[in-house]
């Protein structure tokens, strides 16, 4: 089997999913540190503390109050990135076994690389199913999201 056809494709997805991951982390670091500036910012605005109680009080100080929390309330990011990937992996796998009977010598390899993808990407459509029908079930996805029409 020429190891070279299957360390390749390893080698570089390694090596795109480590800087994807990098990258990504920078990004949701810059925005949680404009977000709390932001914040800061807001807060240090107000004289007294009937200020803030009075902002608080009105649509915009509610909005600002659920923008303190850095955690998503609602279950759609999550549930579209499942399937993204999902989709992904298994669009993956079909091309590891597509190459499967295409390569000499690395048989072997791509089934086991197509396997394992299909596997991931049956695993991640299923992940994505169940948090849809639990979020449903919980009545996250019922929920207004501050969207206003």
């Amino acid at each position: 089997m020429n190891t070279e056809v299957i360390l390749m494709p390893i080698f570089f997805t390694l090596i795109g999913f480590v800087i994807w991951t990098i990258f990504s982390t920078i990004r949701r670091y810059k925005i949680a540190n404009l977000q709390a500036g932001m914040q800061t910012k807001l807060l240090e605005k107000f004289g007294s503390g009937q200020e803030l109680l009075a902002y608080v009080q009105s649509d915009a100080g509610r909005g600002f109050l659920e923008s303190l929390s850095m955690e998503q309330r609602t279950p759609y990011g999550r549930i579209l990135g499942a399937a993204q990937v999902g989709v992904i992996l298994v669009l993956v796998s079909f091309a590891f076994l597509f190459l499967r009977g295409r390569v000499a010598g690395a048989e072997e390899g791509f089934l086991v690389l197509g396997t394992i993808t299909l596997c991931l990407g049956f695993g991640f459509g299923l992940s994505a199913a169940l948090s849809y029908y639990l979020s449903k079930s919980f009545g996250l996805l019922t929920q207004r999201t501050g969207h206003r029409s």
